[in-house]
């Protein structure tokens, strides 16, 4: 009951005035015993400092104000009863009034109030300049960089992060904010040994590293890490069953992704040699179109990176006597070499594939006469640091081809001091 009561306001108030009051008399009385010829007692004086927060008020709703101060230093004199009532009660406010005021810089003076009529105010600041800006509120991408995938436990990797959610509102001053075109949350996994989850805060920060003075909502982002076995690219087999309809002939089955990354045990990854489609269902089909289908995880796989592929029917009747010159193909595939730039050999070893074999579409007139010289498979390593990567492709291929995978190549970097201390440990 009692702690209910210390809550209430008026009951300070209350306490401090008989304090105050009891106080009054112990001097009265003092002066009264000492022969004092004053008329009224002379109540004891005293000083004090408080840090009291500064409140700002002005339309919070279209704008936004920098530079204030969180919070200032008074220091008071007056009356011991009376600065003791206002360390008990606390009824008093410091603020700056930016009411009728514009967008722009401004120096604007710091008031206080409720300290008492007879309670000397002494502010750290009589003014201060602050910046007002008109509030704005963006949508930004969030994205997310993981820390030391080379400091994972041996043989597992980590997939893409999932997001939750992939984007937010960023809401601030208008020239503040204009620069702020995606989030980038910085997760840690080393030593992760399974798939994880993290709830993060996202920070903004200025040009110089400091964090901005902006609102983001949601202010908590979900992030799930999955950590997986190895893994590999492994081409994929289109499954049919069924039959088309009398009179017509499947031509072919072209895959949108003919390969997918299979994540895997080693001893598993090795056995695998591709990964089926679900049955996809030819029965009384006569005409060409597109389907999705899911795709098989093998047995011993713990995960695919995608879950469905698109497979173009490629249907004709029989009679029909035009060739396929025309059509799209995803059948030619062209082993060619693979060359590395942005890699420091005098820091780094380097594992990766000398060859790798590339699929294309393109009308089948045009694939004929290009050989491997014709394309050019390049990986760009510059900024990675030592571990397992799956590095991005670029390539250059003749107009009118497309290349259909792969689109990742795996590479491995190994510092050089890390296998020099791991041969001396040996």
């Amino acid at each position: 009951m009692i702690d209910q009561w210390l809550q209430h306001k008026w009951f300070l108030r209350i306490i401090a005035l008989a304090l105050a009051i009891l106080l009054y008399f112990m001097v009265a009385e003092t002066s009264s015993s000492t022969g004092s010829s004053s008329a009224l007692p002379i109540v004891g004086q005293s000083s004090m400092s408080l840090d009291v927060p500064v409140e700002v008020f002005f339309d919070e709703v279209q704008y936004v104000a920098y530079n204030v101060p969180e919070e200032m230093s008074v220091e008071l004199q007056g009356p011991s009863s009376s600065l003791t009532m206002t360390r008990l009660v606390k009824d008093y406010q410091v603020f700056v009034d930016l009411t009728n005021l514009g967008t722009g810089f401004h120096r604007v003076p710091v008031e206080a109030r409720g300290f008492g009529g007879d309670v000397n105010v002494k502010l750290e600041r009589d003014t201060v300049e602050i910046y007002i800006d008109r509030k704005q509120t963006v949508e930004v991408p969030v994205s997310v960089n993981l820390l030391n995938k080379d400091q994972l436990p041996e043989g597992l990797v980590v997939g893409d992060a999932e997001i939750e959610p992939t984007t937010v509102n960023v809401s601030g001053g208008a020239s503040r904010i204009q620069n702020v075109k995606e989030i980038t949350l910085n997760v840690d996994v080393a030593n992760q040994g399974q798939t994880f989850t993290r709830e993060l805060s996202p920070t903004i920060l200025d040009a110089n590293g400091n964090p901005l003075n902006v609102t983001v909502e949601p202010n908590i982002i979900r992030v799930t890490v999955p950590v997986y076995e190895q893994s590999a690219i492994i081409p994929i087999e289109a499954v049919t069953t069924g039959e088309v309809a009398d009179e017509f002939r499947l031509v072919d089955t072209l895959l949108a992704d003919t390969e997918v990354r299979v994540f895997a045990p080693l001893e598993v990854l090795e056995g695998i040699e591709s990964v089926e489609t679900a049955p996809i269902d030819l029965d009384e089909l006569d005409k060409s179109g597109k389907v999705t289908t899911t795709l098989r995880l093998p047995e011993g796989a713990t995960a695919l990176d995608q879950k469905e592929v698109d497979v173009q029917l490629l249907i004709r009747g029989i009679d029909d006597t035009r060739d396929d010159t025309g059509e799209l193909t995803e059948r030619v595939r062209l082993t060619v070499p693979v060359t590395v730039r942005g890699y420091d050999r005098t820091n780094y070893t380097l594992r990766v594939p000398d060859v790798v074999s590339v699929t294309l579409s393109g009308k089948r007139s045009l694939l004929e006469s290009i050989t491997s010289n014709s394309i050019n498979v390049t990986l760009d390593l510059t900024g990675l640091p030592s571990g397992l990567h799956g590095v991005d492709v670029d390539y250059e291929v003749p107009k009118g081809v497309t290349v259909v995978s792969p689109k990742t190549i795996d590479v491995e970097l190994k510092s050089v001091d890390d296998e020099t201390e791991t041969s001396s440990l040996q």
